[in-house]
């Protein structure tokens, strides 16, 4: 019987710990643009503060280049130098394009009065971390969205009542809009996914390539786990998904998010606590040291 074959296309999140998590019985492959790993939780604090902090760890993929094509229907992977790679089962978790979401944050930081609202409210709490972010930094910040309620109301009103008690208004609209990240330009799209991170047999979609779910590298992380067991027959349940996330509020303390509400689930928990920053600043950290395996962080 042929050893089984998996291409994993893409070292961010969700990538590298579909490929961590793959069975030492599979031949596995990683293809990477680069030899690195970004963790943006860091790198938004590096913008923000100018912080000296690193927020890039150095990884080994099987294959570094650029991906020229796909073929969804025979699992290949064209590379820049014409090679092909084939797997019997191929991992599409190349991320999305930021270059326009990070060129508009620096715009926003070098403002001194900010009005803060997002293109895709998905992303929400991206813009919210960054109106606390500038309140810190002593800005001028209003924002404009609904806040979370996608999260469950429960988890809205605590922020609301943590913006305002920071000195962030509410707007009727926003002049510093974050733009929503921009699909892959080699599938060109966001793709949808069945209840077992599928887009079409043996062809397997993770983190910010997929289609109507928040682009939080948390998640991502969650979805490489779940399919790395998954194909390597350690589990055969649908994925959970859970929003996790921990907002930092610039005043010593944090905001430890977690909801099930957008995919129809009834949990919403939210704990404010200064704990929950200290764990913010340990996660930025400990993801470059563990070259970004999520590791005991999955029970966060």
């Amino acid at each position: 019987m042929e050893t089984e074959k998996v291409v994993v296309v893409g070292a961010g999140y969700s990538g590298l710990n579909a490929y961590y998590e793959l069975g030492n019985h599979i031949v596995k492959t990683l293809i990477a643009d680069k030899a690195q790993f970004v963790f943006y939780t860091t790198y938004l604090q590096k913008l923000m503060f100018n912080k000296n902090i690193k927020y890039i760890a150095n990884i080994k993929p099987t294959i570094t280049s650029k991906v020229k094509e796909i073929d969804l229907e025979r699992k290949t992977v064209k590379i820049e130098n014409g090679t092909e790679i084939q797997g019997h089962k191929l991992i599409l978790a190349m991320g999305c394009k930021r270059e326009r979401q990070l060129d508009i944050i620096v715009r926003i930081i070098g403002k001194d009065r900010v009005s803060i609202g997002v293109e895709n409210h998905l992303d929400e709490y991206l813009g919210i971390q960054l109106a606390f972010y500038l309140r810190k930094l002593n800005k001028e910040v209003s924002y404009y969205g609904p806040v979370l309620k996608w999260l469950g109301e429960k988890v809205s009103a605590k922020v609301l009542e943590l913006l305002e008690k920071n000195g962030i208004r509410l707007s009727e609209k926003s002049d510093d809009i974050i733009p929503a990240c921009e699909p892959n330009e080699v599938i060109g799209d966001f793709l949808p996914i069945n209840d077992k991170l599928e887009y079409k047999n043996d062809v397997f979609v993770i983190g910010d390539m997929i289609k109507n779910y928040p682009k939080l590298g948390e998640l991502a992380m969650r979805e490489g786990i779940y399919v790395g067991k998954l194909i390597s027959k350690k589990i055969n349940e649908s994925f959970k998904p859970i929003f996790i996330n921990i907002i930092d509020t610039g005043k010593g303390g944090a905001i430890h998010i977690r909801s099930n509400v957008p995919w129809n689930g009834n949990f919403e928990s939210v704990r404010v606590s200064k704990l929950r920053a200290i764990m913010k600043r340990f996660i930025e950290r400990y993801y470059i040291i563990r070259k970004g395996k999520m590791g005991i962080l999955y029970n966060l």
